[in-house]
């Protein structure tokens, strides 16, 4: 649920029970008030039977009008007293009701129960009519209010989108920094302003660890060789005893591992600065056919079972990316399935899956594509194979994902 959406929610909600309310309170409030009028008109009419009675020691003769009744009988009630209520109306064909007024009087001698009734059609008529054009003045506020406030959060918060849109469409490291709009309210301003400084220092950082990173990785590759160079002459020595022959193999190992490290971080970083930027339109099945062809004797040596399914598959990379997509691919199968597993290999014209016989359960979906993460705690592994496919994936707008099935692991590629 967006802002506006909840806000409107929230808003409309809000707005109707107050207005529920008050009109309610409205109602009852303009209902009283009428009674009160029409309760004052008959006290009125109680003076006069009153002044009626004192001049002429008789009750006046009963009136029985449309809209007022007065009517006396003799009283139960021995004293003075005085009462009002609503009651329908004397005539079994009207709906209307009456506000009527009881009273006593002693008159020559014996008390009399006086009723005059007023009817209260012309009142609830007018409370009708004025509830239904408040209600209808409600409705219409209720709607012009939302109308305005749509109109005018989308404007106000249009700079927020913008800012918003610049942010998305922005990536780290390409030089290409977003650019954002003044505007006149005074918060979006001072937040494009801390976006900007942070970009800039998030850039500057950034530049000066790649710098760092790519001097660290061409500088060592040099002293790397000459170390491996040297490590190769020294195994050679036939004088050496078994011990220093043991202890060089272990260095020259870990020189070799440091060597392939250095190679893929070199990799990683071309690869993120778009060093392959050669895109050509080529069948991916040819691809997967020469490096089947090159992978066959290992997997023979593994005595892995290897079927496949393949269909032609025209895609747009770099040739050299797949080409080291596809052999990390097939590295990471054949080094993590058992022996005598099978692997099986699927091409169709969106879509490459590759899966293999595991040696144990699924894989942590969190910490695979990470980079130095290890699926097992091989010392000759630096953990960068599967970081690299998916770094190459997405600089060549493709998607890798990872599932666990029926005891095998399979990785697919959507194009």
């Amino acid at each position: 649920m967006n802002l506006f959406t909840r806000y409107f929610r929230i808003n409309l909600l809000a707005t109707v029970i107050v207005f529920m309310l008050a009109s309610l309170a409205f109602y009852f409030l303009l209902r009283y008030v009428s009674i009160g009028q029409v309760d004052d008109d008959l006290k009125i009419e109680k003076r006069e039977i009153e002044s009626y009675v004192a001049k002429y020691h008789r009750p006046p003769e009963p009136i029985v009008v449309h809209d007022q009744n007065i009517s006396y009988g003799i009283s139960e009630i021995h004293r003075p007293f005085r009462s009002f209520k609503t009651i329908p109306s004397p005539n079994p064909d009207e709906k209307e009701n009456f506000r009527e007024i009881s009273f006593t009087l002693q008159v020559e001698g014996k008390w009399l129960l006086f009723k005059v009734a007023k009817s209260l059609e012309e009142t609830e008529s007018l409370n009708r009519s004025i509830i239904i054009i408040s209600l209808t003045t409600i409705v219409a506020i209720l709607i012009v209010s939302l109308l305005i406030n749509r109109w005018l959060l989308r404007r106000l918060w249009k700079p927020f989108y913008l800012t918003l849109d610049g942010l998305e469409k922005y990536r780290l490291g390409e030089k290409i920094s977003p650019t954002f709009e003044t505007n006149s309210i005074h918060e979006f301003n001072l937040l494009n302003q801390t976006i900007n400084r942070f970009i800039r220092d998030a850039e500057k950082e950034f530049f000066i660890l790649k710098e760092f990173t790519e001097n660290a990785s061409h500088e060592l590759q040099t002293p790397l060789a000459i170390v491996q160079s040297t490590l190769d002459v020294l195994i050679q020595d036939e004088s050496l005893s078994e011990s220093q022959s043991r202890s060089l193999q272990n260095a020259y190992m870990a020189i070799q591992k440091m060597t392939k490290l250095n190679q893929s971080l070199l990799l990683l970083n071309k690869i993120e600065n778009k060093q392959f930027a050669e895109i050509k339109a080529f069948d991916f099945k040819t691809l997967v056919v020469e490096k089947m062809t090159n992978w066959q004797e290992l997997w023979q040596g593994r005595d892995l079972h290897i079927s496949a399914s393949l269909h032609s598959a025209m895609i747009s990379m770099n040739e050299q990316l797949a080409d080291i997509m596809l052999n990390n691919l097939f590295s990471n199968a054949a080094r993590h399935c058992v022996e005598g597993g099978d692997i099986h290999l699927a091409l169709s014209s969106n879509m490459f899956e590759i899966s293999n016989t595991a040696r144990s359960g699924s894989l942590d979906t969190e910490k695979l594509f990470k980079r130095f993460s290890k699926m097992d705690q091989s010392t000759d592994q630096h953990g960068l194979g599967l970081s690299i496919i998916k770094q190459i994936t997405e600089v060549s707008n493709m998607q890798v994902t990872y599932a666990y099935l029926n005891g095998k692991h399979i990785f697919s590629i959507q194009f």
